[in-house]
């Protein structure tokens, strides 16, 4: 009887150790396995984060690119400027008058009918100053007959 309740006694305490292991066993995997879902969401947040840092990364180069395309533009803007604001103050103040010598190569047929014109304005100038001459020394003859 003493041995049989010492028996049961540690029974019971077999019992009560193997509910206890058992309830730490069941805590452990619970915990394991929520170990394991965060492990899992990490590794999809480190995917996630190397994916972005690539195309950061494209877009670093590209940045680069950009600016130096930027840059280029730009030069070409202010040459582009100060060509503009050249022709303006040429315009304004013409120096370069003979500028339609130039056709002479590009265009033939327009040089010709400058050289036309510039020989026909040279024509009538030499007529209107023998017309004048020649009121100016009609009038002075008539002048002389009227004294006569």
């Amino acid at each position: 009887a003493l041995l049989y309740e010492k028996i049961k006694i540690q029974q019971a305490l077999l019992y009560e150790k193997i509910k206890i292991q058992q309830s730490t066993l069941n805590k452990g995997e619970i915990q394991y396995r929520q170990r394991l879902e965060d492990i899992r969401l990490l590794k999809l947040e480190v995917k996630k984060l190397r994916r972005e840092k690539n195309i950061l990364l494209k877009s670093v180069a590209n940045v680069d690119e950009l600016r130096r395309e930027l840059f280029h533009v730009q030069r070409e803007l202010l040459r582009e400027r100060t060509r503009c604001k050249a022709l303006e103050e040429e315009l304004e103040n013409p120096m370069n008058i003979h500028r339609w010598r130039k056709l002479e190569g590009s265009d033939p047929s327009t040089y010709e009918m400058i050289q036309k014109i510039q020989t026909l304005q040279r024509r009538l100038i030499s007529k209107t100053e023998e017309v004048v001459f020649q009121r100016n020394g009609y009038s002075g003859k008539g002048e002389t007959f009227i004294l006569i």
